[in-house]
């Protein structure tokens, strides 16, 4: 086996760590904790990144994680996948303990992990609906960023934190009011955290709009039953409503992400919009 499988107890919600195959950590370097990493845009960027020699650590709920680790690297000495619900602090205290254990410390993250949350108008969302999309898409990234803090700020150089905001967080959309105020918190938290952080971490935002992944997949689908079109019809109006003429890929949205982890050395508190003109600023 090849990585780490850190599986959460569904009792008593701790995490059961098997054994690495590696008998000892590596140098530190450039590791990346990249969140929500089993697909869509969060393995597009631990696929990016593994091909260029960063060690990424590929966290998500599911056991698929680990096998999306494996797939990346079957050497497991550039990719190992962690099983572990961010939305819980204690998960994300383990995801930094399991960083610290195989590759030494994190010097970024990149905090994608997200849900779509329930498409209905706002006013008639339960409550327990929006907190679990705003546990979540919002403190999932809170909790990350609190337990990877010190790693992040130790280094010789500026950590870097990505967090991934919406275009929804910026345009209202009715349907979508807890995504797009979850969206919209964690974008106010990524500019908090530019001004707290400094000079040690440097954090931006990346704000995809329609990004062809499995979650928008299946917005596409619920928005054709609603108007009556196909799936294809559905993608096809959408698509010509952006000025480029398409839908983003995973890709896209990774070479923004690049961006911000290995470069851009004097920004942060920023949000890089990758939606193919569909919002400007």
């Amino acid at each position: 086996m090849t990585g780490l499988d850190v599986r959460t107890d569904d009792n008593d919600g701790t995490i059961a760590r098997a054994a690495p195959v590696r008998s000892a950590a590596h140098p530190r370097g450039r590791t990346a904790v990249v969140t929500g990493a089993a697909r869509g845009i969060g393995h597009a960027t631990a696929r990016r990144l593994v091909a260029e020699g960063w060690r990424v650590v590929l966290a998500d709920l599911g056991a698929e994680v680990v096998d999306a680790a494996r797939t990346l690297d079957p050497s497991g000495r550039y990719a190992t996948g962690v099983i572990a619900d961010v939305s819980r602090p204690e998960d994300a205290e383990r995801l930094a303990a399991v960083v610290a254990s195989v590759y030494n410390g994190a010097d970024a993250l990149v905090a994608n992990a997200a849900v779509g949350g329930p498409e209905a108008a706002l006013l008639d969302t339960p409550d327990a609906e929006i907190r679990q999309v705003l546990d979540i898409n919002f403190f999932g990234v809170l909790n990350c960023v609190r337990a990877l803090r010190t790693q992040l700020e130790r280094g010789p150089r500026p950590g870097r934190i990505v967090v991934l905001a919406s275009l929804f967080a910026q345009v209202a959309t009715a349907g979508a009011g807890a995504y797009s105020a979850s969206k919209a918190a964690a974008h106010s938290l990524m500019r908090t955290l530019a001004v707290e952080m400094a000079p040690h971490c440097m954090v931006n935002a990346v704000a995809p709009g329609y990004i062809m992944t499995e979650m928008h997949r299946e917005e596409i689908g619920n928005r054709a039953r609603r108007s009556g079109h196909t799936f294809d019809e559905e993608r096809s109006v959408l698509a010509a409503s952006v000025p480029l003429g398409r839908h983003g890929t995973g890709e896209d949205v990774a070479d923004a992400i690049r961006y911000l982890l290995d470069g851009a050395d004097y920004i942060t508190g920023h949000t890089v919009n990758v939606n193919g003109g569909l919002y400007t600023s």
